[in-house]
């Protein structure tokens, strides 16, 4: 025999499943932790269940989103204050531009009525 055949004959023997071998694939595979594993590696496994991830994925996501609204609110919200400021400014400027008008019509009225030459 070929000694790379007796090297894969002696690799592929049948040998006997190790103590706990069938709980811990058990356990395995309904995702809930080994037995005697310590409380992190428990925690650990419950969180590496698929439908958690999934969970913490959509939550993730949900966060996202609602950040991105609050975040858009909150700029709407500013827009529509500095617009608000652009009107009430431009609205004194109107107010102020009529009182400086009666008043220069005032002071020319004065000074039409009464020459320098008098004072």
């Amino acid at each position: 025999m070929n000694p790379f055949e007796e090297k894969l004959r002696n690799a592929l023997r049948r040998e006997s499943a190790p103590e706990g071998f069938a709980e811990r694939v058990l356990a395995g595979t309904r995702g809930l932790p080994q037995p005697g594993a310590n409380p992190w590696q428990q925690f650990s496994a419950f969180l590496a269940r698929p439908v958690l991830r999934w969970a913490f994925a959509a939550a993730a996501v949900c966060l996202v989103i609602a950040a991105g609204v609050v975040h858009h609110e909150r700029q709407e919200r500013l827009r529509q204050e500095g617009e608000m400021a652009r009107v009430q400014v431009r609205q004194a400027l109107r107010i102020a531009s009529v009182k400086l008008n009666g008043a220069r019509k005032k002071v020319q009225e004065i000074n039409r009525e009464t020459p320098l030459s008098r004072l």
